[in-house]
Parts: structure tokens; C-alpha cells; sequence
């Protein structure tokens, strides 16, 4: 009977052995903090303990959340998760970085990634991006510039203009850039140290001889609020007419063949004819085309009408006064006689 109990008590030892090893490793996954006094503020314990390298080897998520469980404060815990979470803050919008969160996490850790995303811009800083962005605007004027050789008789650029046009872009601050692209053509950036002394981008497009289609997207200068696209602007920049500088298109400025800059092509055959035609329909309404506008010219005849046309209501007053007047006359002659 003796032999018999020391056999299990041998047996009951072996196992002992033999299982022992297997918690011992088990216990290396988990962490006891219980010994540090952990400063919340400072994030470290007073042994100057780096807890977010403790778990930093784990990459899956539910052993990184195991693991960061058990740091004693909600500000280690939070911070050793984040190191987590920097996988999906390299991408440069919050889009990118959001949608990086919903790829690689779910329930409370994608929500914790895409704040984690948000704060990188903050809303005070979206809303004044936004804001910035609205107030931008663009539009062109045309110009006209003296050839090199203009004042030189002698030259074969002598009277000669070159037509360009002025594109402006307004309230381009320090918060944001535009990235400028022509259909079929170059693409740029342009931010505010390109102001000029009134606050403005000029760019002169000196090759006016086709219709041009610009886009200006406003993008953010903060690298952590880089939206896609803040804002887009489109413009479209007119042609030069070559005709308009013809003595027959210079009685008429103001017909479609004749005008200055265009939006829009045309044939250029037969125009002589075409000019004709329309100054006969203007000769036959009693309008003259000028450089200020379409006119009445009747003569002196048109001439007065169209005055009073301008005048009307002061004419209208004046006949309802001499109205008046006489009407008034005539009822006390009456009540005299």
C-alpha cells in the first residue's frame, strides 16, 4: 500500500513538471502593471517605462487589444492602441485615412481609428479651409500689348498689337493653393505668394487663338487637411477674331462675325456677304451699329424721337402739368364770368 501511494505521488509529481513549463509561457502574453505607479499626465510610470513598447509587437488587432487591456490607466491604454492605428494615418485626406480605419478595423477600434483620422484636422480648421475655399473667384479680361517694335516705322511690327487676355484669381490666402489645368493643355499650381501688390493672381495667355477650358481645384496648404478637392472652378476663356481687325468688320463691331473675342466658331466664308446682309436689316430698322452700341439713325427726325424716347417721363410730367395749369385757368374764368 505504501509503494502504491508513493508510485502516484511520483506520477502526481511528473505531471506537475510537465505542465508547468506549458503556464509559465502562457503567462509571458499577459502583463502585470500593478507595480509601476503610472503618472496619467506624462504617460509613463516613475521607472520611466515606455508601456506602448510593451504590446508594440503585436500587429493583429485582437492581440494589440488584449494586450493594451491591461495597462493600468485609460490614457495608456488609449495611447497604446494608437500606435495601432498610425498604419492608416500615412494617407494624406481624411478620406483616405478614414477609409483605411473601415478597412483594417471594426466596432469600437474603427471608431477610435477614423477620430483618430478626424483629429488630424480638426473642424475649426475644416470650416475656415471651407470657407477660404468659397471665397476664391476667377475670371479674365482681355488686353492689348504694344509688339515689340510698335514706335519703329522701320520695323515689320510697326502699329502692330498683340491680344492676350488676363486670367485673375482673387482671395488665394496662405490656407490654400489652386491647382490649375487647361483641357488639352499644361497643368500648374498657384498659391499666394503669386499676389500681387492688390491681393491678386494674374496669369496672361498670350495664345488666344482657340476657346480654352480652365479649372482651378482649391486644395488645402495643411497636409493633415488636405481634402481631395476643397472647391473646383471652371472657366471658359473666349478666341481672338482674327476679322475683327478688318475695315469692313469695323463699321460693324458688334455682329457675331465681327466682334473682338469669341466663345463660340463660325465660318469664316463669305463674311463680306454677311456683313452686308446685316447692315441692310439694320439700315432697314433705322439702327447703326458703333463701337458704343446699336443706335437709332433716322436722321434728325430720329434723332429728336429717340431724345424724347430718353426723356419720356420728364416729357409725361411736363404735359400733365401745362395740363393742370390750363384746366385750372378755365375753371375759375368760369366761375369769374
Amino acid at each position: 500500500m505504501k509503494n502504491k501511494f508513493l508510485n502516484l505521488l511520483f506520477l502526481f509529481c511528473c505531471l506537475v513538471l510537465m505542465i508547468g513549463p506549458v503556464y509559465a509561457e502562457d503567462d509571458e502574453t499577459r502583463y502585470d502593471f500593478s507595480v509601476f505607479e503610472v503618472d496619467e499626465n506624462s504617460g509613463s510610470s516613475e521607472n520611466n517605462v515606455d508601456y506602448t513598447s510593451a504590446c508594440s509587437k503585436y500587429s493583429n488587432v485582437d492581440e494589440r487589444t488584449s494586450c493594451c487591456s491591461q495597462y493600468p490607466s485609460t490614457s495608456m491604454r488609449d495611447e497604446c492602441m494608437k500606435s495601432l492605428y498610425n498604419v492608416c494615418m500615412e494617407g494624406k485626406t481624411i478620406a483616405k485615412r478614414s477609409d483605411c480605419c473601415a478597412e483594417k478595423f471594426t466596432g469600437e477600434q474603427y471608431e477610435a481609428c477614423k477620430n483618430m483620422a478626424a483629429s488630424y484636422c480638426s473642424v475649426n480648421e475644416q470650416v475656415k479651409l471651407a470657407k477660404a475655399a468659397s471665397a476664391v473667384k476667377v475670371e479674365y479680361e482681355p488686353v492689348e500689348i504694344k509688339a515689340p517694335g510698335y514706335d519703329d516705322p522701320n520695323s515689320s511690327n510697326y502699329s502692330v498689337m498683340i491680344y492676350a487676355l488676363d486670367i485673375k484669381v482673387y482671395n488665394i490666402t496662405d490656407d490654400i493653393y489652386a491647382a490649375v489645368s487647361v483641357e488639352n493643355g499644361n497643368s500648374y499650381s498657384i498659391d499666394s505668394s503669386m499676389n500681387n501688390s492688390e491681393g491678386y493672381i494674374v496669369l496672361r495667355d498670350d495664345g488666344v487663338g482657340s476657346i480654352k477650358k480652365y479649372k482651378f481645384d482649391i486644395r488645402s496648404q495643411n497636409g493633415n487637411c488636405e481634402a481631395d478637392i476643397l472647391r473646383s472652378i471652371e472657366l471658359s476663356t473666349p478666341k481672338y477674331n482674327q476679322l475683327s481687325n478688318r475695315n469692313a468688320c469695323r463699321e460693324v463691331p458688334h455682329f457675331y462675325k465681327c466682334q473682338e473675342f469669341v466663345s463660340y466658331d463660325f465660318e469664316a466664308d463669305n463674311y463680306l456677304k454677311d456683313i452686308e446682309e446685316y447692315k441692310e436689316k439694320l439700315a432697314k430698322q433705322g439702327i447703326k451699329d458703333t463701337k458704343e452700341g446699336l443706335v437709332a439713325n433716322n436722321g434728325a427726325v430720329g434723332k429728336t424721337i429717340k431724345k424724347i424716347s430718353d426723356y419720356k417721363w420728364i416729357v409725361l410730367a411736363t404735359i400733365l402739368l401745362i395740363g393742370c395749369i390750363i384746366t385750372i385757368i378755365i375753371i375759375r374764368k368760369r366761375r369769374d364770368d
